[in-house]
């Protein structure tokens, strides 16, 4: 009986902490939350316990660390997260059409219509204003492939040709007009057009450096120089003269292998035999070769040649 009399009263008082916690717990609630910074002016709770700043006890209640850790995540996210720098609103309709325009392009009548010759003609001295045409002797030697991702990149070309084209001719009316005009309004115009133009310009280089890069798997590596970004191009894409650049890389490889075979890299072994000739046998950086009076092999000029030129080889 005593045990059973122990249990009652060890459950009588932790009925009585629960409650006492859930008024404490009531109080809080109707108390409310006041700003560190603000005053109380009003009356604290009777029984509550008025905790100071210097008294000892928990900086922050739970709710408060959890605030002061989103907020701490939110700042690293908002300083990581790359945030697109945008200018002040045009006009909702203009930027409907633009937005359309660039997501989805034009019409494809609309298109062959805007980019005809003889709609859109460029002025008799702007050469640059011209799709850049692949060498005929390469484009003879290149894969059916490699031909058609050529003339892709050509169709790009274009209509960047044709809306610098668009561009020239109402800079030079702008210029024109300002002028005769004692107003210097456009101005402002004419030099945002102009920064237009560059990078439309250079947009057109790029395009055409491409153009190189898609085609080196195409040329054999003694003629990969024609790709390099230091070798200009014209109205053609490796240069008015591809047959002169070619020889002369071919000139300079004579020379540079003159040189590396002076330097004792490669190795001629002869065994002595009747008469006045030598056999033996050389051997060079892509392989051997046996036989009498042995003479190197005149250099391919493009991968795909014709079978006369491959059977000098």
């Amino acid at each position: 009986m005593s045990a059973l009399q122990a249990i009652q009263n060890t459950q009588a008082k932790q009925g009585q902490d629960v409650e006492a916690l859930a008024g404490r717990v009531r109080q809080m609630e109707d108390f409310g939350y006041v700003e560190p910074d603000e005053e109380f002016d009003g009356e604290y709770p009777e029984g509550s316990q008025v905790v100071s700043e210097d008294s000892p006890g928990p900086s922050l209640m739970p709710s408060a660390k959890r605030q002061a850790s989103d907020s701490r995540f939110s700042a690293m996210a908002k300083r990581c997260k790359v945030q697109e720098v945008a200018d002040e609103k045009i006009d909702d309709i203009l930027a409907e059409n633009v937005t359309d325009l660039f997501r989805n392009g034009m019409n494809d009548e609309q298109y062959l219509e805007l980019t005809k010759d003889e709609n859109t003609a460029r002025p008799e001295n702007c050469e640059g204003l011209t799709v850049v045409r692949t060498n005929q002797l390469i484009w003879n030697v290149i894969s059916p492939s490699a031909q058609t991702a050529d003339k892709k990149l050509q169709f790009v070309e274009k209509s960047v040709v044709k809306a610098a084209t668009i561009l020239v001719k109402t800079v030079d009316k702008a210029a024109r007009a300002e002028s005769s005009s004692s107003s210097s309004d456009l101005g402002g115009y004419i030099d945002s057009c102009n920064d237009v133009l560059a990078l439309l310009g250079h947009a057109n280089r790029q395009i055409n450096l491409a153009r190189r890069d898609f085609l080196r798997p195409e040329l054999m590596t003694q003629y990969l120089h024609l790709c390099s970004p230091s070798v200009p191009y014209t109205s053609f894409l490796f240069g008015d003269d591809v047959s002169k650049a070619a020889k002369d890389i071919e000139e300079c490889s004579k020379v540079g292998n003159k040189l590396r075979f002076g330097r004792g890299r490669g190795s001629f072994r002869a065994r002595g035999t009747r008469g006045s000739g030598a056999r033996g046998t050389y051997r060079g950086r892509r392989g051997f070769a046996r036989g009498r009076g042995y003479s190197r092999p005149a250099a391919k000029n493009y991968k795909g040649a014709s079978s006369s030129t491959q059977g000098q080889n």
